[in-house]
């Protein structure tokens, strides 16, 4: 398979998963709270809120890669005022409220946290095929048969073994390439340190290490300024079927 077919190849898996795995959360409304505008995009349940010169809106979805379990958050930061100030993702915090009314911290992964993750995760995998590929390789030549008598004879089959080398190879370079896009895929839109001039907006993603719950705060500081939004993370039991 040449590389073009690689990347679709990959691409049509990640798109297929994408749509099964994700799981929205529940935004949790007070009445009375009057700067909250909601509406749906592309299925996904955004909130907004503004004050004074900036309006921030979010997503919260649940997520799980060969990387771990998440909270992924969609962040959208609008800046309308005059200013020029700059947006630092680092300082987004999280906490999770458990049944027996327990407060967590959650990790919430920048962008170099998230991907050493990954690469770490990447480089044990890359690792494992290496040595399971090499292995088989290397006696994939070898054969046995047996005398009469039962006694074994080992043969060696030089084009055998070659074969079985490049097969190993192949393998190896696959897994490369396939680690290579998904790295670029996670690296897209992941939101870094970004300075916003007036009426400039940002828009991206981060995750948030998961951990069970029953509702969970995100807090997101803007100038000053902190956004908070809740969050219902209670899973809903399914009914049995009768």
């Amino acid at each position: 398979m040449n590389e073009d077919g690689i990347r679709k190849l990959y691409l049509l898996l990640v798109f297929m998963f994408f749509l099964g795995g994700l799981q929205a959360q529940k935004f949790m409304n007070n009445d009375m709270d009057t700067t909250v505008i909601m509406e749906y995009n592309n299925g996904y349940l955004w909130i907004y809120r503004g004050a004074g010169d900036f309006v921030v809106g979010m997503t919260n979805n649940e997520e799980q890669d060969d990387y771990g379990s998440y909270y992924q958050i969609s962040i959208f930061v609008n800046n309308l005022g005059g200013e020029t100030f700059t947006f630092n993702p680092e300082d987004i915090s999280s906490t999770l409220w458990t049944k027996r009314g327990d407060s967590l911290a959650l990790e919430v992964y920048t962008y170099d946290e998230y991907m050493k993750k990954v690469n770490r995760s990447q480089a044990w995998a890359m690792a494992l095929t290496s040595f399971s590929a090499g292995l088989n390789a290397g006696t994939a030549g070898y054969s046995t048969s047996f005398l009469p008598n039962g006694m074994p004879i080992s043969t060696y089959n030089a084009a055998a073994a070659s074969a079985a080398n490049m097969a190993a190879q192949a393998q190896i370079m696959t897994l490369g390439k396939m680690q290579e896009y998904d790295r670029k895929a996670k690296e897209e839109g992941y939101l870094r340190i970004t300075t916003l001039h007036p009426n400039e907006a940002i828009v991206g993603y981060m995750n948030i290490k998961r951990k069970r719950g029953v509702s969970m705060t995100i807090n997101i500081p803007v100038n000053g300024q902190v956004f908070s939004f809740d969050w219902d993370v209670t899973k809903e039991k399914k009914k049995r079927e009768k």
